[in-house]
């Protein structure tokens, strides 16, 4: 693969995210939780704290004292493009230097789907994937909004690439270096949302190759991978812990979050059944808008959790009605009334949210072509378990499209350029092998290294 084309590719991919931030700068808005990231990230800009007042209403929902409820890997990936560009402030000027950083991110992220394809799937596969990810609408889209969810997909799937490289690595120096990169990036991604933690369930079944199974020398890999992973997480459940006095090792949201999702209002939700609300926004809950001035994060959290475990012990169907119709709103066949209001939500353009569907449904088609090929059978199945294991992380709560379903879509086009590959491979009558390449030791310039190989 020669290196022009695959900087060109990436070029075009980057001038197209940016030229979407600049198309919409002057319609674009940072609502809900996109305006609750700028706020974090201007105070651990401006002070190195994130959210520690102890005034009423500072916390979410308006409760009072210090805030875990978003995950701290988002607001200071934000801050520090604050810092890096000069802007501390919540509003004014540095909105459009963080709407750049997600053109950038998005860019990161198509390369890594190169990555990961070329290891998967060879050259053929690589380059099809990497161009795919380049044009497709709903990452593009998304670069030009303030979610989370834009760097949360390059650290899953770099770790995932990290994953891939043990693998092939087995048995020499770079596996253990590999190993605590796949644990770093994994503890990255748990910090930037909490189901980011999941992935460490297949990275366990990619670095655990000794046997037998339990010998210590065999252990030693997936030890290295949790002790990595947990690393990367511990100072931030440490702070938890001395200035919101609980055990809350990432986040306190789950309360917020399910009690939005569980509730009779919400079930009874039309057009779009289990809707997920704001827990001040459902009927017989309202009350709770002046008591939250009272209350800490963890307390209304403990309470609104309870709730939520109530409703579904007294409702033990709903998880599965919940699934349901999350499902089908994950794959946007819920009507339009489901993506437009999640479109509204991020601040995303409806005639960008359409696009997006219409091409959301075209790459699912090509994914499931590629489902079926000779090809992805011989990929590990633990890469597969990675896209499961997201998606049932949200279909059980909560989807809003395309921004939950962000950390998902990339395997689908690793799908669709095997579909491609595998067309192309047949007009040409060649066999589409996968290519058998040696382990590379690893070198602190990772991202650099994986963009080289690509080339």
């Amino acid at each position: 693969m020669k290196g022009g084309l695959v900087a060109a590719i990436l070029i075009g991919a980057l001038a197209l995210r940016i030229a979407e931030v600049e198309r919409t700068s002057s319609s674009y808005r940072p609502i809900n939780d996109a305006g609750s990231y700028l706020t974090l990230a201007s105070e651990v800009a401006k002070t190195g704290d994130y959210s520690l007042s102890h005034n009423p209403g500072s916390g979410a929902g308006g409760t009072r004292g210090p805030s875990a409820y978003f995950g701290p890997g988002y607001p200071y990936f934000l801050a520090l493009v604050d810092i890096v560009d000069g802007h501390e402030t919540r509003r004014g000027g540095a909105i459009q230097p963080a709407r750049v950083s997600q053109a950038v991110l998005g860019t990161i992220t198509v390369a890594l789907i190169g990555l990961v394809a070329l290891e998967l799937f060879g050259e053929t596969a690589g380059l099809i994937a990497l161009v795919l990810a380049a044009v497709y609408p709903v990452l593009i889209g998304l670069s030009g909004v303030l979610v989370a969810e834009n760097l949360l997909t390059p650290l899953i799937l770099a770790a995932v690439y990290a994953g891939l490289r043990v693998g092939r690595a087995h048995r020499t120096r770079s596996a253990l270096g590999w190993t605590a990169a796949a644990g770093i990036l994994t503890g990255l991604a748990t910090l930037t949302h909490e189901n980011g933690v999941l992935i460490i369930l297949p990275l366990i079944a990619a670095v655990w190759k000794g046997r037998p199974w339990f010998k210590p020398r065999s252990l030693a890999a997936p030890a290295l991978l949790i002790a990595t992973t947990a690393l990367m997480i511990l100072p931030w459940t440490i702070r938890n812990a001395v200035v919101m006095h609980s055990f809350i090792p990432v986040s306190d949201e789950t309360g917020i979050t399910l009690v939005g999702t569980y509730n009779p209002q919400s079930a009874a939700n039309s057009p779009v059944p289990y809707k997920w609300r704001i827990f001040y926004a459902i009927h017989g809950e309202r009350t709770l808008i002046h008591e939250a001035s009272t209350l800490t994060e963890p307390e209304i959290g403990s309470k609104l959790q309870s709730q939520a475990l109530h409703y579904i012990s007294d409702h033990p169907f709903s998880p599965f009605a919940v699934a349901y119709h999350n499902t089908r709103r994950l794959l946007e066949l819920h009507g339009s009334f489901a993506w437009q209001a999640a479109a509204s939500s991020i601040s995303l353009p409806i005639s960008v949210a359409r696009i997006g569907v219409i091409s959301f449904w075209i790459l699912c088609l090509l994914a499931l072509a590629g489902a079926f090929t000779k090809l992805v059978r011989t990929a590990p199945r633990w890469v597969w378990a990675v896209p499961i294991l997201l998606t049932l992380s949200v279909v059980l709560v909560n989807v809003e499209t395309p921004r939950f379903r962000a950390p998902v879509d990339p395997f689908l086009i690793l799908l669709a350029s095997v579909a491609i590959a595998t067309l192309v491979a047949r007009l040409r009558r060649t066999p589409v092998v996968r290519e058998r390449r040696g382990a590379v030791t690893a070198r602190p310039a990772q991202l650099v290294e994986m963009i080289e190989r690509l080339a």
